[in-house]
């Protein structure tokens, strides 16, 4: 059955209203209803009559929520730290922008015309809930894995969408620049039931960001970037050249989708431009620096009124090789690719192992040569990992 959000009075769930209070306080005034609201709910589940192992049982579960609501309540104290509360009012914005770029595709209607998108009760709170396990990486708090059940259509994917917008919004903020590079959100799927519509609204969020990071310098000169590790079947292992005869290149691909966009498939799984709607074709696909020899497959928009037309690429990697040389901050891979972790020796440039960098990516152990400028120290490792589809493994 559908699970409808209950209404809470005087609890604000505007994100753009979120993201432009001025203070922090002013946000707990807002959003703590939401606390004591789940406080008066607990303490009325307590008073049901149960006896036996139904009373130990409820007993558990009630601890449980009582921790949930602490943790809730933490999430708005840490909201003091001015780093989180900036990053938290980022997170907001990218995901109303990102909302907005979706619903004007499904309505036809401009973004700026669309009624200001809110959370539902359970994604504020989740996202609050994991804050300072995400601010304070030896926190007791990140030994728990967090369980987002509902049906589907019910709002999970925004929820954790929006917990991995503050991931990576506050890891530009604690480290230096170029520092604060690397894969910071690794969201892994069952197999290969990843589908498009779940591809394209995570690479919408990215894109948000990005043009976030654009107009504010505390947010790093390294772009922000999403990378479909998904298996050959899908997306190419290999950039490819000239004469190697290798069919699965993302050259080979490309050129052949170039050729023929009808009967061959494109190089990546979109279809479309994740922000404006606009059909992805043949001209949208660009093997950098030359067609011969590329080092990079590029994506961008043939809509005029798009961001990210032009050479404004979309930021989306999604060729192996160049996943490991450019480590995007968000990577989307498949469990059976993620498998092969250990037997794939660039990976661990995925866990912060690189030592060297040039505009074209990173260069760790893997790598025979080293070229570029020498890191003061390596990258951090992932800061949260997502398992979508938990009860298909």
């Amino acid at each position: 059955p559908r699970v409808a959000p209950a209404y809470i009075p005087n609890v604000e769930l505007g994100m753009e209203t979120l993201a432009n209070v001025k203070d922090a306080s002013k946000i707990q005034e807002m959003v703590s209803p939401l606390v004591t609201a789940y406080q008066s709910w607990i303490c009325e589940q307590r008073k049901t009559c149960l006896e036996g192992k139904a009373l130990e049982v409820t007993q558990k579960l009630l601890d449980n929520a009582e921790r949930a609501r602490s943790r809730i309540q933490a999430g708005l104290q840490a909201l003091e730290d001015p780093d989180v509360f900036e990053a938290f009012q980022i997170a907001n914005r990218a995901i109303a922008t990102s909302r907005r770029q979706q619903l004007s595709q499904e309505t036809n209607i401009s973004p700026a015309d669309l009624d200001p998108p809110s959370w539902r009760p359970f994604q504020l709170a989740f996202i609050l809930q994991n804050l300072v396990s995400i601010a304070q990486p030896k926190h007791q708090d990140r030994e728990i894995v967090d369980l987002l059940f509902f049906p589907t259509g019910g709002g999970k994917t925004e929820a954790y969408l929006g917990l991995a917008a503050f991931t990576l919004v506050l890891r530009r903020f604690r480290h230096q620049d170029i520092q604060s590079a690397g894969l910071s959100v690794l969201m892994r799927y069952t197999l290969r039931l990843l589908t498009l519509d779940q591809l394209e609204r995570a690479s919408r969020l990215i894109c948000a960001l990005e043009l976030e990071r654009i107009n504010n310098p505390r947010l790093g000169t390294w772009p922000f970037e999403i990378g479909l590790w998904v298996g050959q079947s899908a997306t190419p292992n290999k950039m490819g050249k000239k004469g190697d005869k290798n069919e699965y290149s993302a050259r080979a691909k490309t050129e052949a989708f170039k050729k023929n966009d009808r009967t061959n498939p494109s190089p990546i799984p979109l279809e479309k431009c994740p922000w404006c709607g606009e059909k992805l074709i043949s001209e949208s696909f660009h093997l950098i620096p030359k067609p011969d020899n590329p080092k990079e497959l590029r994506v961008n928009c043939r809509n005029r009124r798009c961001s990210f037309r032009g050479e404004n690429y979309l930021p989306i990697v999604a060729v192996d090789e160049t996943i490991y040389r450019r480590l995007p901050c968000f990577i989307i891979a498949t469990v059976d690719k993620f498998a092969s972790l250990p037997w794939v020796g660039q990976t661990a440039a995925f866990f912060g192992k690189v030592s060297h960098y040039n505009r074209d990516g990173f260069y760790g152990p893997g790598d025979d040569i080293k070229p570029g400028t020498t890191l003061p120290a390596p990258l951090p490792p992932p800061d949260l990992i997502i398992q979508d589809e938990l009860h298909l493994i």
